[in-house]
């Protein structure tokens, strides 16, 4: 079966009490409810962060075509995530244009068989990651590939865009949709109020259930703010056939765990300058 081929997800859980979720109320004193950012952030200071090495040319095959991008380190906390700019192709440009002839039913049938030539200029190579457990590393490496393809009818909404799969100095990788929007990890996604952030968090994790899947890697830099909604980005911790019973008390509790991280985040990001109090 073709990798961006769509179905109709099965019913939701109807929602039951263990969605209520229980914000932290504890703050220290003299810590405001609410955060902007500071004057030095807007002005383009940035916070402390490690330098990321240099963007480098990188050629690899993707199925049917030879892929030329420029690859770039997107975080130092995943050295085996890389953002590529993807050179310009005459071919890829020509195919497009006369696909563009045909009929929209023939258009999506042709895309999604050869996803390769219909890519967007910027994209996401993740690979394997690397170390001593290579048996558990394929592991989490499979189960990402396995919720991509669970949940094709949610991809480019709730979670990125699957392009297929590749292999890159000899390593698996997969080609994603870069989602660009606020990291919530990082200053600009700290001016939330919790219950803000719980409501934005709420309604991303029940977008997984239809399909028995629970999100168990809680951790802020895996979600992004993009157009008024909440996508994650890494499904390799991903709990499969999970009852409903379950998948609600995990979201509640999840959730409850995200905002203390994010309220003890807040407060980093003041005392070194990115955030202030806002009222």
């Amino acid at each position: 079966m073709n990798d961006n081929s769509t179905s109709q997800p099965p019913s939701s859980p109807q929602p039951n009490e263990d969605y209520e979720i229980q914000l932290p109320v504890y703050r220290r004193p003299g810590e405001p409810e609410h955060y902007r950012l500071s004057a030095a952030r807007l002005a383009g200071r940035p916070y402390l962060e490690r330098p990321l090495p240099a963007a480098q040319p990188i050629h690899f095959w993707f199925r049917t075509r030879c892929l030329s991008a420029t690859a770039a380190q997107l975080s130092d906390l995943h050295p085996h995530v890389l953002g590529l700019q993807l050179r310009p192709s005459a071919v890829a440009n020509l195919i497009a244009s006369a696909v563009g002839l045909l009929p929209p039913r023939v258009q999506g049938w042709i895309r999604a068989l050869f996803p390769e030539w219909f890519l967007p200029d910027c994209v996401v190579m993740k690979m394997r990651k690397s170390g001593e457990c290579e048996e558990i590393l394929d592991e989490h490496f499979d189960a990402e590939l396995k919720a991509y393809r669970l949940m094709r009818p949610i991809q480019g909404l709730i979670i990125p865009q699957f392009f297929g799969s590749v292999r890159y100095k000899g390593q698996r990788a997969m080609i994603l949709e870069h989602v660009q929007g606020i990291l919530m990890s990082s200053p600009e996604g700290a001016t939330l109020r919790l219950s803000e952030l719980a409501a934005l968090l709420l309604p991303c994790y029940r977008a997984l259930h239809p399909f028995r899947v629970q999100y168990d890697d809680i951790n802020l830099s895996n979600f992004v703010l993009v157009d008024g909604r909440m996508r994650v980005l890494d499904l390799e911790s991903a709990v499969f056939d999970s009852s409903d019973r379950d998948m609600a008390l995990f979201t509640k509790l999840s959730i409850q765990e995200l905002a203390q991280r994010y309220m003890s985040m807040q407060a980093y990001y003041r005392h070194e300058g990115s955030l202030e109090a806002a009222e």
